[in-house]
């Protein structure tokens, strides 16, 4: 199997040089690049392709959640449960403070996950591993106490108008998906083979135009279709 692309975006030098480090020293991984803020992110992306993004979000130029916006504005997303549609990388955001406004936007715009930038190393690689396989990432549960602590819910007319588009099943997909569930706990919880269930979330991100796993949370708790 090919290593990990993965590229890094930070305007702090030293911390982008121990990141790109760590990437290299992984037997699975390699880094193909770093740049110091967003306008140099989407030189980078577009030039080497990566398979995952490390992005700050707070830096000069153009900060992290313009890059994402900039990187959306692409076309079709890689979702993980899915062959990649394009060649945009999967993006874990980067943060000095885990409760932060710019993590939630950062969430909404797309990235798959996020880390705090005193994680340890194997939280970090574990990540990446994660992200780019399309697990769920340890931090689906650090968002939902994010949705806790700063989640708007959006009003709506009908509580169920998310869900209008899918099947009966995908729906169910989708609500269990929304707890922070993998596929694997799916697939035995509402016995369907995990390949199924992996059926069930590509068409819930493609009929919803929902990025990843972690924009379903997002979505189902801001709508009020599960709670937090």
């Amino acid at each position: 199997m090919s290593a990990i692309r993965v590229a890094v975006v930070d305007d702090q030098r030293l911390f982008a040089s121990g990141m790109q480090m760590l990437v290299d020293a992984q037997p699975d991984m390699t880094c193909v690049g770093t740049a110091g803020n967003g306008a140099e992110a989407l030189d980078l992306c577009a030039a080497e392709r990566p398979d995952v993004l490390l992005l700050d979000l707070r830096m000069p130029v153009m900060n992290g959640i313009e890059t994402l916006a900039r990187l959306s504005a692409a076309g079709p997303a890689r979702t993980g449960d899915e062959p990649p549609a394009d060649d945009r990388p999967r993006v874990v955001a980067l943060t000095t403070i885990r409760h932060d406004d710019a993590v939630l936007a950062a969430l909404r715009a797309g990235a798959a996950a996020f880390l705090t930038k005193d994680a340890l190393p194997d939280v970090v690689t574990g990540t990446i591993r994660d992200v780019h396989e399309g697990r769920p990432a340890p931090t689906e549960a650090e968002a939902l106490d994010l949705l806790r602590a700063q989640g708007i819910r959006v009003e709506s007319t009908r509580r169920d108008e998310v869900l209008d588009a899918l099947t009966a099943r995908e729906r169910e997909v989708f609500l269990l998906a929304a707890k922070g569930l993998s596929n694997a706990e799916i697939a035995e919880g509402i016995h369907l083979s995990e390949a199924t269930v992996k059926t069930h979330v590509r068409a819930v991100l493609m009929k919803l135009g929902l990025r990843n796993r972690i924009q379903v949370v997002i979505t189902a708790h801001e709508r009020g279709l599960v709670r937090a």
